[in-house]
């Protein structure tokens, strides 16, 4: 059992006194619903910056004789910060059964620090939720969304839901609709690493989940660890300058079974109109490579039933691969 809040104050405000004026400790009361059962450890991090650091409580495991449930009382104890954190700190609580497997997490906004006294941070703790059913975990107006802790684990967390539409661009998670997610496109040219294009993006279990013209395809991954999460396609117009339908600094492309998709462009695509070429990915944006017998160029993307080439050339339909929907001018 955790000590209880006045007497944990007593003790952080004697300890205080005795160390640098500098030294910060944070008093953290952590509380869930739906309860978690069997908890054997929480483990806490917590970012201030570019700072992170994590710790376990208590120390050790609790044997199985003496786990713990969370449930709306909150559970109280007490972290001491090195007197490198001097901004203001988030938390990140995970509870851990007795082989260290998460069963749930909670975050905390950024706190002011206190420094060199004692700063309260509540955390509320929730069981992983399920994007595609978020009320079964989640409040009323939340949405549930993946967060990546720091060493890349992967978490399913409830958060504020917004009215951004799939697709269109955002912030942050609390920007979008119900059953969608923030996510950034960071490749080098989208349009610079210091500037990643985000737009909300909605999840799905299959293309049934997904609007007309879009797509169950996109996985999701923290890091270098992958999720069994994946996002509709973001429907949009290839030809052209390829800017149809996309938020701004991403462009559309063709993909295997003409989907299309807002994305960044990749550095290869620099192929022009009659540039040899080995796949699409050759091609600038509103190109495609084609096959025509004798050797692969990047020819100009056309509608099928609403034909839009140069002079000179016929928006043909292609057989290898089978396009139905998209054509080249040739």
């Amino acid at each position: 059992m955790s000590l209880p809040a006045r007497t944990l104050l007593v003790l952080l405000l004697a300890l205080v006194a005795v160390c640098s004026d500098d030294k910060s400790f944070v008093v953290v009361l952590v509380s869930s619903s739906p309860p978690i059962a069997n908890v054997a450890q929480l483990r806490v991090t917590v970012t201030s910056g570019q700072l992170s650091e994590q710790l376990l409580y208590p120390e050790t495991p609790r044997p199985a004789t003496a786990l713990l449930q969370l449930d709306a009382t909150p559970i109280t104890f007490s972290v001491s910060l090195r007197t490198t954190f001097k901004d203001d700190v988030s938390l990140e609580v995970q509870p851990l059964d007795a082989a260290g497997v998460s069963l749930g997490a909670g975050i905390s906004g950024p706190q002011r620090l206190n420094l060199g006294q004692v700063t309260y941070v509540t955390v509320h703790v929730a069981p992983p939720c399920d994007p595609m059913a978020p009320a079964a975990i989640c409040q009323a107006g939340q949405t549930c969304a993946l967060f990546c802790d720091a060493d890349s684990r992967p978490e399913m967390l409830c958060y504020s839901a917004g009215q951004v539409n799939p697709g269109d661009p955002c912030t942050n998670t609390t920007d979008c609709a119900l059953g969608s997610e923030c996510f950034d496109f960071t490749t080098p040219t989208c349009p610079t690493p210091a500037q990643p294009v985000k737009t909300c993006r909605k999840f799905c279990n299959s293309t049934s989940d997904c609007g007309a013209g879009s797509f169950c395809m996109t996985g999701v991954s923290c890091g270098q660890t992958s999720t069994p999460l994946h996002l509709c396609s973001r429907p949009c117009d290839p030809t052209g300058d390829a800017t149809g339908g996309c938020a701004p600094g991403l462009l559309c492309f063709i993909y295997s079974g003409e989907i299309t998709d807002c994305a960044c462009r990749d550095q290869s695509r620099t192929g022009a109109v009659g540039i040899s070429c080995a796949t699409d990915a050759d091609c600038q944006p509103g190109l495609m490579c084609v096959d025509r017998g004798s050797q692969k160029s990047c020819q100009t993307i056309c509608q099928l039933n609403s034909p839009s080439c140069p002079t000179g050339k016929t928006c043909t339909r292609l057989t290898n691969p089978d396009y139905q929907v998209y054509g080249a001018c040739l």
